[in-house]
């Protein structure tokens, strides 16, 4: 289920600027993870780390 999270999450990221602009700034994994389950989404930063290690 985080996966499927994290794609959506990651969808409204690149359509939203302002989102956009607060993942850019995140200092971490972790933060990133806290501003997208602000926003109704759950994951956790090892799931971003591995999304992004591709």
């Amino acid at each position: 289920m985080s996966k499927a999270q994290l794609t959506a999450f990651l969808a409204k990221v690149e359509a939203n600027p302002a989102l956009k602009l607060q993942v850019d700034a995140a200092a971490d994994a972790s933060a990133v993870a806290a501003i997208a389950q602000a926003e109704g989404f759950a994951f956790s930063p090892a799931s971003l780390a591995r999304h992004l290690r591709g």
